[in-house]
């Protein structure tokens, strides 16, 4: 039985770099180490909720419930650097206030959240906690499938133009390619039936967030930035425990 080729293994490592703040070399974002490790983010997902699930599963046994899950949701934003909700944030500035479409750029670029995207975070926040802690006492493989759908829906959104030639959002609408899409949809597929129904409302819900997300990004922005790749992933994420905090 032969082992994963290198190339397999450079692939997901820059995989790792680009969606986890891990010591790993940084992806290049407009090159082919890029587009080769798109479609290894579902995988990435399933790493990244077996790690969460282990430490609020033990977190659990000293401390109570309600605790372990605040603490799961920040190593959650850790993982990733705090980036995604970083991007939520801005997003909710950017895209929900009256404001013409020039100052929706400048605020994406604003470091400073105004009152939208504060709210928004504290609202998000709040509701990532209380779904994470039903899904844990109700459907644990919820906090498997959350991370992969994230990550496996975003990719999606390399669909749709980018708002501007250069970043992230460009780099996302070069690299994705109906054979990406395909590769990576795999993962997903595979694992969705073992949350039973609960997975079909999942990604019902993710995959309508990850579509209303983008429709706004190109009415307001003009296409789809950074910033809205890592909201989606956010969105994607906590519908999906929301999903499974049915009971």
């Amino acid at each position: 039985m032969s082992s994963p080729s290198p190339s397999f293994w450079n692939d997901l490592r820059q995989a790792l770099a680009f969606l986890t703040r891990l010591p790993l070399p940084s992806p290049s974002h407009a090159g082919t180490d890029f587009a080769r490790a798109l479609p290894w983010f579902p995988l990435v997902g399933l790493g990244m909720g077996a790690i969460l699930f282990g430490l609020v599963q033990a977190a659990q046994l000293v401390i109570s419930p309600l605790i372990a899950a605040v603490l799961g949701v920040f190593a959650w934003a850790g993982l990733s650097g705090f980036l995604h909700l970083d991007a939520l944030a801005d997003c909710w500035d950017a895209l929900f206030p009256p404001l013409p479409p020039e100052k929706r750029h400048q605020v994406l670029k604003d470091p400073h959240l105004g009152a939208f995207g504060v709210t928004g975070l504290v609202l998000h926040l709040l509701l990532k906690v209380a779904t994470l802690l039903s899904t844990l006492s109700l459907h644990p493989i919820g906090l498997l499938l959350a991370p992969v759908l994230g990550r496996w829906l975003v990719l999606w959104l390399g669909l749709l133009p980018a708002a501007r030639p250069e970043g992230l959002g460009a780099a996302f609408a070069r690299a994705v390619t109906p054979r990406i899409l395909g590769v990576s949809s795999l993962l997903p597929l595979i694992l969705l039936p073992l949350g039973g129904w609960r997975s079909g409302v999942a990604l019902l819900l993710a995959a309508l967030a990850t579509t209303t997300l983008g429709s706004l990004a190109r009415r307001y922005l003009g296409g789809v930035t950074g910033d809205v790749l890592g909201a989606a992933i956010e969105v994607s994420e906590v519908l999906t425990l929301l999903a499974f905090s049915i009971p």
